[in-house]
């Protein structure tokens, strides 16, 4: 069994180079490979490529929170992985602020025995009840089309947002925006097909990745719907896996993170402080760190990991 680590980055060098050490200490036979935004300004995906000394491929788009741009980055690293004949039976998403809690070896234990296809949260969008805690945040975000507002409305928009309210068929979203939906009478989610959502992070089996490659090749339907809704990298592969009937899964994404308090859809980043809750559950993976406001906790880590 072969795990590919894919890690999704935008920052410089250093906290991308600690993880990608780490990763190739603890499992020697994986393959890395990192998707580098390099049009957040820190460096080029040259320039990363030689710090790190694994491939590294360039996004074709600044990746735009809330936007299909964030997770494109996932489907051309699977992509690339074809193209270049790399031989994986695991596909593990990261993003640069992500590190391991635990030794990976027990992690590539469970991946080598386990009955699942993949790990990752899902549930139904549309439910009330959801881990947003706000009812109709599915809605919103996935049975709406969105276009950017013009430059000429923004003026306008807080007091479009404050009847968002009161009718059903506009929405004005300013967290991740400004855009403005329209409620279509034809969706292409009814009993048959169901919105999931879930979170971007997951483990999937090759098998899983390479139909979602397909389906994206195919611009299909939901595809083209996904692309003009609010944060579909919380939704497309959730959606797109689970309908299929096809994989066994596991709702569990097997890390870490904390979004309470969070109001614009960022984890809080984690201190030494957390550390026995990063320790103590069935995690493998945690999120977010930042070596700029506590790096003694990664420090912490490594004396686990070993």
């Amino acid at each position: 069994m072969r795990v590919c680590y894919f890690i999704q980055n935008h920052l410089g060098p250093p906290q991308v180079r600690r993880l990608v050490a780490t990763l190739r200490r603890s499992c020697p036979g994986s393959f890395i490979l990192v998707g580098h935004d390099g049009f957040a300004g820190h460096c080029s995906a040259g320039e990363l490529r030689q710090a790190l000394g694994v491939d590294v491929f360039a996004f074709r788009e600044p990746a735009k929170r809330g936007y299909f741009s964030l997770i494109e980055p996932y489907f051309d690293a699977v992509d690339w992985l074809s193209r270049h004949g790399v031989d994986y039976d695991w596909l593990v998403y990261l993003s640069a602020q992500d590190y391991p809690t635990r030794p990976l070896g027990s992690f590539e234990d469970l991946l080598a025995t386990t009955e699942y296809d993949g790990f990752l949260r899902f549930w139904d969008a549309a439910d009330p009840v959801n881990p947003w805690g706000r009812r109709r945040q599915g809605i919103v975000r996935y049975f709406y089309q969105y276009f950017d507002a013009p430059a000429w409305a923004r003026p306008a928009l807080p007091l479009l947002r404050a009847a968002n309210g009161l009718q059903p068929l506009v929405h004005c979203h300013l967290t991740y925006g400004p855009r403005i939906g329209v409620r279509r009478r034809r969706q292409p989610f009814d009993e048959a097909v169901r919105c999931f959502a879930g979170k971007q992070w997951t483990v999937l089996r090759r098998a899983c990745t390479e139909y979602l490659a397909e389906r994206l090749r195919g611009e299909d339907r939901l595809i083209q719907w996904f692309r003009r809704t609010v944060c579909p990298d919380e939704a497309v592969v959730q959606t797109l896996l689970v309908n299929s009937g096809r994989f066994r899964l596991a709702n569990d994404d097997l890390r870490y993170m904390d979004m309470s308090g969070s109001k614009d859809g960022r984890p809080r980043t984690l201190t030494a402080q957390d550390l026995p809750l990063l320790t103590s559950g069935p995690y493998y993976f945690a999120r977010k760190f930042d070596v700029g406001v506590d790096g003694e906790v990664l420090d912490l880590l490594d004396a686990r990991i070993g």
